[in-house]
């Protein structure tokens, strides 16, 4: 394995690492404002990130990718003067972009909750979040020229430090505004947690990019070619790389801003009234937050995938592009497989455990985490096309892909025998038509090869086999121990099962293992696993011995 892509796995595993503590932040602010509000104030909760997601994509998810692309792309040239003109230019633009959305939400609250017919205690959490589009735009900026130079730690660090911020502060206003003034104004003092958490992040980077070009200035001046390009030339090739992928950013984020704006016209038609509508987005919501911390690993992985496969496009370097598409494939693979049956099986049991009282929540995480092996790799699939500049592509699948998502909710949330559960079919049905369509493009373009057997069928073969393991060890632990003691326990004993199955059919190898994040201890387990298996105890201690060079040939984490 290269040197480049080994130092993009490192970059990918920095920001998984912090995605995921990030994500527990978010899950450990969620578990308290249930307490607190109940199903109800949740699904206010969930009306508003929904509009004000959907804003964010707009705003700045574009432009940070079209910054850490031609950052990239200017680095591989040895152009760093013009990869830092790429960020000024970009920083400009995002602060207008975070102002008109700010400016939308403060002035458009009344207008937004009349238009999706939501409860009138939605304005004050609409208000509370109005600035925050403001302040993400600047950390986008900082994020997308640190990752453009494939440093991945401030991105890392600042995600942490704003959930921090997020959580601390909103459940202190939410627990003090609770008591005072009702539910409505508690879930503003919950949600205006992210507007305080995304200035901290943007002060926070700010110091660091400044020390950066303090430390780097004879660098950042640095140029290689006679013509420089203009600032006009640069600030199209960012539109045309932005627009793009903020549309498609965008469409994505409709998913959910579609569910939010139809639910309550719809399941009325299925006899469902107004405030347990409410309840029931609310327990959906509280599904997805948990789905989506698997979806961590693609979602990482596809910030730090974009700056590399773009250097080797950049570079014309087709095999070490085609090897970390592949690579990616398979790591998210990997990790998709046993998320989503692992979070089916035990899905009673951690609603039971996080948020007791639950009505409908268990059932939908029961059946909507098998959206999330779709969800992962439609990502994937769309960041690769945006990495080698097929940025309409995932546009014109995601267009589709919107009117299927409409369709399909607004006939199956009108089905009484289906409620809330219209949602989780309706996702499934487009996650699915996302990952065959944009897998396509991406053979096409690429002509990868993929080994189904060993990358797909080896994983989803283990994985059954835990969650079959998994779900007879739950019941029978939180039978004696309670609840707690099952998760705890089945998850470590579904870890096990897992790993030792993979190695068993042979569906990783020692090769594999070597040079992915934290190869050390992964390889010590591995062999350890081997010497399980009748018959490889002779290898493995043959191949343990050879530890020490593997390491050396592939870089070291």
């Amino acid at each position: 394995m290269s040197e480049r892509t080994s130092n993009y796995l490192k970059g990918a595993s920095i920001l998984v690492a912090a995605g995921i503590l990030s994500r527990l932040l978010g899950l450990f602010f969620k578990i308290p404002l249930y307490q607190m509000v109940g199903s109800y104030g949740n699904g206010i909760y969930g009306n508003v990130t929904s509009i004000y997601n959907l804003l964010l994509m707009v705003s700045t998810v574009g432009f940070p990718v079209a910054i850490s692309k031609m950052v990239s792309e200017s680095i591989a040239q040895n152009e760093y003067a013009t990869a830092h003109r790429v960020f000024k230019l970009s920083i400009l633009i995002l602060t207008v972009l975070g102002t008109l959305s700010s400016l939308f939400l403060f002035f458009g609250a009344e207008w937004i909750i009349e238009t999706a017919n939501w409860t009138a205690e939605s304005y004050p959490a609409l208000v509370a979040i109005a600035l925050a589009p403001l302040f993400i735009a600047f950390v986008s900026a900082f994020r997308g020229f640190f990752q453009g130079f494939q440093i991945m730690t401030p991105t890392a660090v600042s995600q942490i430090l704003e959930q921090i911020v997020r959580v601390f502060l909103g459940v202190l206003l939410c627990w003090v505004f609770v008591g005072q003034f009702g539910i409505g104004l508690g879930v503003g003092g919950a949600v205006f947690g992210a507007t305080a958490g995304g200035l901290v992040a943007a002060i926070f980077l700010a110091y660091l990019y400044y020390n950066f070009a303090t430390k780097n200035k004879r660098l950042l001046k640095t140029r290689t070619k006679k013509r420089q390009r203009s600032n006009r030339a640069l600030l199209k090739r960012l539109v045309i790389i932005s627009i793009p992928v903020t549309l498609t950013s965008a469409l994505v984020a409709m998913f959910s801003t579609v569910d939010s704006f139809i639910y309550v016209s719809r399941l009325a038609v299925a006899g469902i009234d107004e405030v347990t509508a409410t309840m029931m987005f609310g327990d959906f919501t509280n599904a997805e937050i948990l789905i989506t911390i698997p979806l961590i690993i693609s979602g990482n992985l596809a910030v730090a995938m974009i700056p590399a496969i773009s250097e080797s496009f950049a570079m014309r370097d087709r095999k070490a592009m085609n090897q970390k598409i592949v690579l990616a494939i398979r790591v998210i693979l990997l990790v998709a497989f046993p998320s989503c049956i692992g979070l089916s099986v035990l899905s009673y049991g951690i609603f039971d455990l996080l948020f007791p009282g639950s009505p409908y929540g268990g059932f939908i995480l029961c059946t909507f985490s098998y959206a999330t092996i779709f969800m992962m790799l439609s990502n994937t699939f769309q960041s690769i096309l945006q990495s080698i500049d097929r940025f309409r592509i995932p546009l014109i699948n995601l267009g589709v892909a919107i009117i299927i998502r409409f369709i399909t909710g607004w006939i199956f949330l009108s089905i009484p025998f289906f409620n809330i559960q219209g949602i989780v079919i309706s996702s499934m049905i487009t996650f699915i038509y996302l990952t065959a369509a944009n897998y396509a493009s991406v053979k096409r373009y690429t002509h990868i090869k993929v080994d189904f057997i060993h990358t797909a069928l080896k994983p989803l073969v283990a994985a059954i086999v835990m969650g079959i393991a998994v779900f007879f060890v739950y019941k029978g632990i939180a039978a004696l121990l309670g609840g707690f003691m099952g998760i705890i326990i089945s998850v470590s004993i579904g870890v096990f099962i897992y790993s030792f199955v993979l190695v068993l059919i042979k569906g990783i190898t020692a090769d594999e293992i070597s040079v992915l994040p934290g190869s050390r201890t992964l390889l010590r387990f591995f062999h350890w696993l081997e010497r399980l298996v009748p018959g490889r105890k002779k290898k493995a201690d043959q191949t343990s011995i050879t530890d020490q060079e593997r390491k050396q040939t592939h870089a070291s984490y």
